[in-house]
């Protein structure tokens, strides 16, 4: 279909999924491309993987070298925005000091190139296109296997002193009556990740275990406590299993120390929860948060912000790298 717009990809780049997505209309894909990650191929592997893809975009689509004029990129780890590298990556080798758009513009013949973390390319998507829609400062949440966080400021991403801003998951939160005595106030993502509320629920199994009791939780997810999982601690907190309903709370508590912290440094107008926690839903996961944040949050702000769910799901990633490419068109012009 004919356009003005000149054709942009945005690529998310995680630590098991690739996401390609090419467009060149304000919003939406003319095509979309996903690969599963082989984190033992390396950097190396994942490059090979895009420009495979690339070259299927560009077939289906009869594209020709050099009609792709820029592309965004969401990438999981800490990135140099200024100049384009990657810092490093804790799930796949090769990344550490990566000249990542030099890539981009060298191997594929892209002269536009924008690379940022994978939170904040997902927040500067949900602010412009999804639930943060006319409403800033946005603080965005991505509750999965870690917690990553973004700010979007009238729909442009906060970095800081350039190396990032709104690292929530790295905040302290108090320790939990399921806690040893004495523990460290651990980091949010700790206890209220994906991979966090399958660890507290594993020591809590264990500890059942050497008092001589059982958690049937343990029993249905294989008999191991090694194998529970924050999936297996929902399923039973549905069930209104107490030991379940324990350790979400914490996660509960957790989220919500953070965010009143977060709402009394930035005062967003708006907070976005995402990620594969956050599918939990309105009665194990967000109504429990807003409630503890509305009792908890500094007083002269409350009622000036609210807590809803993302809306853009698992091609978050690539709405946001795309808006990236978009941007650097604009600012060509």
């Amino acid at each position: 279909m004919p356009s003005h717009h000149p054709w942009a990809v945005g690529v998310e780049i995680g630590g098991t999924k690739l996401q390609l997505g090419l467009s060149r209309h304000p919003e939406g894909f003319d095509g979309l491309i996903r690969r599963t990650i082989v984190p033992a191929d390396g950097a190396r592997g994942i490059l090979a993987q895009i420009e495979d893809g690339f070259a299927a975009l560009g077939e289906e689509h009869g594209l020709r070298p050099g009609d792709v004029r820029a592309v965004g990129v969401g990438f999981g780890g800490p990135v140099d925005a200024e100049s384009g590298r990657t810092e490093t990556s804790f799930q796949v080798e090769g990344w550490t000091g990566f000249p990542l758009a030099g890539w981009f513009r060298e191997a594929l013949g892209v002269p536009l190139v924008s690379v940022h973390n994978d939170a904040d390319v997902a927040g500067l998507a949900e602010s412009r296109l999804g639930a943060g829609r006319g409403r800033s400062p946005i603080l965005y949440l991505t509750i999965g296997s870690g917690i990553g966080g973004a700010l979007i400021i009238d729909g442009r991403i906060y970095r800081g002193a350039g190396r990032g801003a709104a690292e929530i998951g790295h905040l302290r939160v108090p320790p939990s009556d399921l806690a040893p005595a004495g523990a460290e106030w651990p980091e949010l993502e700790k206890v209220a990740s994906g991979w966090g509320i399958g660890a507290v629920a594993r020591d809590l199994a264990r500890t059942l275990d050497a008092e001589g009791r059982r958690w049937g939780v343990q029993d249905e997810s294989g008999g191991d406590p090694a194998s529970i999982t924050a999936v297996d601690v929902a399923d039973a907190a549905r069930r209104d299993d107490p030991n379940a309903l324990r350790v979400l709370g914490q996660a509960h508590d957790a989220m919500a120390h953070a965010l009143c912290e977060a709402v009394a440094l930035i005062a967003p107008a708006r907070i976005i929860l995402g990620g594969g926690v956050s599918l939990m839903g309105e009665d194990l996961w967000f109504a429990p948060i807003r409630s503890r944040v509305d009792a908890g949050a500094f007083a002269p702000f409350r009622g000036s912000f609210d807590i809803v769910a993302a809306e853009l799901g698992e091609a978050v990633v690539v709405h946001g790298a795309l808006e990236l490419a978009r941007d650097a068109l604009k600012a060509s012009r």
